[in-house]
């Protein structure tokens, strides 16, 4: 997937979110932001997204079924793809965070999808995918940090892209379910969905299909897979 292929179809997902009324202006200039930085790099293979701190992917307000008003963003991503490596997804660095906001700015609940680190040429424990709760609630006090760092999730990478399209079936369902009806939303997120998915299913596969001295969760771990 070439950077500038990438770029086309975010474009397209930007627009037809800021069309469906369920992005805020701040939240689609930094998507068009980085459309224009995917399609600086033209047909490169190695690419990435970043939404940096302080700028996030802001979402309009939503109301919960208890009367509650939250605003969903995207609190920052860091996504590097490398196509070189034909093993396991193509992600070098992946960590996007995603924030649950009251409208005065206190944060109600905090999820990352996450590439496991690594230290010293060492895994850290879990899932090389996963999506974890919590952590450090930037621009807050620090008692308001989870402390747990655990438990990491098995869950398949989503870069940019994808994870707007969760935010936007999970707080907007109706606007998505016309989304989903749209011949340009689909072919731009099954872009995505072949990049992210289509080694981690094959991952899934194989570890079905092997042993029955092996388990999906062993397989995935971070120091087998990784």
């Amino acid at each position: 997937m070439r950077a500038s292929d990438a770029g086309k179809a975010l474009k397209a997902i930007a627009n037809k979110l800021w069309d469906a009324d369920v992005l805020e202006h701040e939240g689609f200039n930094v998507l068009q932001r980085v459309v224009r930085d995917l399609r600086s790099r033209k047909r490169k293979l190695e690419w990435w997204q970043e939404v940096s701190l302080g700028e996030p992917v802001v979402f309009k307000h939503f109301e919960t079924s208890t009367g509650l008003i939250v605003r969903p963003q995207i609190e920052s991503a860091h996504v590097q793809v490398n196509q070189d490596d034909t093993t396991r997804p193509p992600f070098e660095s992946l960590d996007i965070a995603i924030v649950v906001k009251e409208p005065d700015g206190t944060p109600l609940s905090r999820w990352h999808i996450d590439l496991a680190n690594r230290n010293n040429g060492k895994f850290q424990p879990g899932p090389l995918f996963h999506l974890q709760y919590g952590g450090r609630m930037h621009g807050h006090a620090r008692y308001m940090d989870l402390p747990l760092k655990v438990p990491r999730w098995c869950h398949p990478p989503m870069e940019l892209a994808l994870v707007c399209e969760v935010i936007s079936a999970n707080f907007f369902e109706s606007a998505w379910l016309e989304l989903r009806e749209d011949p340009t939303w689909c072919k731009s997120i099954r872009l995505f969905q072949r990049l992210c998915y289509e080694k981690y299913l094959s991952k899934l596969q194989l570890s079905l299909d092997g042993p029955e001295s092996s388990t999906i969760l062993g397989d995935a771990w971070a120091s087998n897979w990784g």
